[in-house]
């Protein structure tokens, strides 16, 4: 046998392997959305290959409940749809101030098996492929726990899909990675960089800070084709700022100073905004005599796709659906599909 040749094709087989691993797009899709008046019907589900739904609150004694009631009946409408649509639904469960009960649900063997009971039962009964654990503001001391309920989670839903979510920002320490490289793959959330309180303006999120949080997360111990960085879909703006760098005024329009990426497109159909990509962090950033915006544009969420491709990991999310633009040319999330998906059409159908 010619073990240099068996050596060349085994390298090939993996760097296909690597590539063909990063071919997810997760789209976000929180119950607010309603709100919004955005619709099941109004996602482009040729975009996507997975759905996170935002999502179950469960209680200490391990019950479920819809963060939002209003939105059981959307809920039913996204399941349907994206089962037509051969799209992955998957129900978060947890979010802001829900880490008091996981954590005593964790703590009780006989409340954890129920837990996990009762989300394979939700997701029978209300539909979907399974689901993202949520747990926030999690410490070192809660480590031992987190990893008792994924573990819980991954071994009790056999035959539907487990994620879960990290904040780095806080610190790798309270994660027991083992059980993380047990789920399907694992959501990178990353915390806004630029606030009201920083004194000048700095990229909100980067394809640079993408890359050096995904090196934290893998550095820590998680398998790198399981990572799946959330880009956001927003930008925010300063008021008084005039680039990078700048001391600024506190937030300027939107809601505090977060404006959606569907929304900036149209501000910069005027003039008044001079739009560039910054090399050195990797971002976009608008500036007019007014104020200053940060946000991420095609030329980085392009950066990070590639990067994700390049190093094996399993695809990128974006946060959320409803914030990106309908049309193709300038759509985020056709950019992501351009680099994860080639071989798709994301030609809007006619009606």
């Amino acid at each position: 046998m010619n073990l240099k040749f068996l050596a060349s094709t085994i390298v090939v087989a993996c760097v296909a392997m690597s590539q063909a691993a990063s071919d997810k797009v997760v789209g976000f899709y929180p119950y607010w959305s309603q709100y919004s008046q955005f619709y099941p019907k109004d996602i482009r589900y040729n975009t996507v290959t997975d759905i996170h739904y935002v999502g179950l609150l469960p209680a200490e004694d391990g019950s479920l409940a819809f963060a939002d009631e209003n939105d059981a009946e959307n809920f039913k409408t996204l399941a349907q749809m994206s089962k037509d649509n051969n799209v992955k639904l998957i129900v978060s469960v947890g979010g802001m101030e829900a880490e008091g009960n996981l954590k005593a649900i964790a703590s009780s063997d006989e409340t954890l098996s129920s837990f996990v009971s009762n989300v394979s039962s939700w997701i029978s009964e209300n539909g979907g492929d399974g689901i993202e654990l949520d747990w926030q503001n999690v410490t070192s001391e809660d480590k031992e726990a987190y990893g008792k309920m994924v573990n819980a989670l991954v071994d009790g839903l056999s035959g539907s899909i487990v994620t879960a979510v990290v904040y780095p920002s806080a610190g790798m320490d309270a994660y027991d990675t083992e059980a993380l490289n047990r789920t399907a793959y694992v959501d990178v959330f990353m915390a806004d960089q630029m606030t009201e309180e920083s004194s000048e303006v700095v990229p909100n999120q980067s394809a640079s800070y993408v890359k050096s949080t995904l090196d934290q997360v893998s550095g820590a111990g998680i398998q790198s084709d399981k990572l799946v960085p959330i880009i956001f879909m927003y930008g925010k703006t300063f008021a008084g700022a005039q680039g990078l760098g700048t001391s600024h005024q506190g937030v300027g329009s939107g809601n505090e100073g977060y404006v959606s990426y569907a929304e900036l497109m149209g501000k910069f159909d005027a003039p008044d905004y001079k739009v560039t990509f910054d090399e050195a962090s990797q971002s976009e950033v608008a500036v007019s005599k007014d104020e200053t915006i940060v946000f991420m544009g095609i030329p980085s969420v392009k950066a990070v796709a590639q990067q994700v491709k390049n190093d094996g990991m399993a695809g990128v999310a974006v946060y959320d659906l409803s914030q990106d633009h309908h049309e193709p040319i300038v759509s985020l999330l056709v950019t992501l599909g351009l680099e994860l998906r080639p071989g798709v059409d994301f030609k809007p159908k006619k009606k």
